[in-house]
C-alpha cells in the first residue's frame, strides 16, 4: 500500500479543514503516515512516505522541496493559493480524479534544480538549493552593479545593470519571464542567465547546459546588494564574494495532473499565446 505524507501551510485559514478532508479521502486508498500543518517536509521523512501531498500554494510547495533537500519525494501540489502554477490540483480534482496516484506509476516530471553556493570573502559559506531561481539584486542605494560571469572557468560576460537572474526551467515562468527571459519546457536540462535592466542592449538572456558550473563575481556592488534564492532565502553579496551555481544533486519530482496538457498552466494561467482581443 502506498505510504502518503500530507503537509499544509500553517498560514492559510482554509488548510486545516482541507487537510482533514484530504486525509479522509486518502485513507480510503493509501496509508497516511504523516499529516501536519508545517512547511518543514523533512519532519515526514522518518515515516518513509512514498508520496508527499502539499496543501497551499506554490510558495508552500517550494518550501517543502527546500526542506527535503537531497531526499526528494514525488509531490502532489493541491492549490489553495492564488496562481497555483506548480500546484496543479484542486482538492475537488484530487477527490474526483486522484485514484490514478495508487493504480500505476504516476506521471512524475523530473525538474533540474540549482545548487547555490555563496563563498564569502571572509571565509563564510552559505549553500542551499533553488527550485526556481537565484537572483542577484543591486539593492540600496540602488546604483547599477557590475558582475563578471564565468562558465566552467571561461569568461562569459561582464554585465552592468540592476542584477542577474539564474533560473531553472521551472523558474523560467517566474522572475525570469518578468525580466524578459525566455520560457523553457519544465523538464529542460538547462539554466537561464537573464540580466535585470542591463545597461546595454547587447546583454541578452542566455540558455546554458545544466552540466556547466557558473560563477558570478561582483566587481562593483552596493551596500545592500543581495542574493535571493526562490524569494525565500536572502544573503548579502559583498565585494570579493563568489556565487557558484551548479546542478543540484537531486531533481524536483512533481506529479502532473493527467487531465491537463503540459501547456495548460502556460495558456490558462499566464495567457500565453492568447489573442489580446480575447482577453480584453
Amino acid at each position: 500500500m502506498t505510504r502518503v505524507a500530507v503537509i499544509g501551510s500553517p498560514e492559510k485559514e482554509s488548510v486545516p479543514q482541507t487537510m482533514e478532508r484530504a486525509c479522509r479521502w486518502l485513507a480510503e486508498r493509501a496509508e497516511v503516515v504523516f499529516s501536519e500543518l508545517t512547511y518543514d517536509s523533512s519532519r515526514a521523512l522518518a515515516k518513509r512516505p512514498d508520496l508527499l501531498v502539499v496543501l497551499g500554494g506554490d510558495g508552500t510547495l517550494i518550501a517543502a522541496v527546500h526542506n527535503l533537500r537531497e531526499r526528494q519525494l514525488p509531490i502532489v501540489g493541491v492549490n489553495l493559493g492564488k496562481l497555483g502554477f506548480l500546484a496543479e490540483f484542486t482538492v475537488e480534482q484530487l477527490e474526483g480524479n486522484g485514484q490514478f496516484l495508487f493504480e500505476a506509476a504516476p506521471p512524475v516530471t523530473r525538474r533540474v534544480m540549482l545548487d547555490v553556493r555563496l563563498e564569502q570573502a571572509d571565509g563564510g559559506v552559505f549553500e542551499t538549493l533553488a527550485v526556481n531561481d537565484c537572483v542577484l539584486l543591486s539593492g540600496p542605494p540602488f546604483r547599477m552593479i557590475e558582475m563578471r560571469v564565468e562558465a566552467d572557468g571561461e569568461d562569459v560576460a561582464e554585465i552592468r545593470g540592476d542584477g542577474l537572474i539564474i533560473a531553472t526551467a521551472s523558474g523560467s515562468t517566474a522572475h525570469n519571464l518578468s525580466a524578459g527571459g525566455p520560457i523553457l519546457e519544465p523538464t529542460a536540462e538547462a539554466f537561464l542567465l537573464t540580466p535585470i535592466c542591463p545597461h546595454a542592449l547587447t546583454f541578452r538572456p542566455l540558455a546554458m547546459d545544466a552540466r556547466r558550473m557558473v560563477v558570478v563575481r561582483g566587481t562593483r556592488v552596493n551596500e545592500g546588494t543581495t542574493v535571493a534564492v526562490d524569494g525565500q532565502e536572502h544573503r548579502r553579496f559583498r565585494p570579493g564574494d563568489r556565487l557558484v551555481i551548479r546542478r543540484y544533486r537531486a531533481d524536483f519530482l512533481l506529479i502532473r495532473n493527467p487531465n491537463r496538457s503540459a501547456w495548460y498552466a502556460l495558456r490558462r494561467k499566464l495567457m500565453w499565446g492568447e489573442n489580446p482581443r480575447n482577453i480584453l
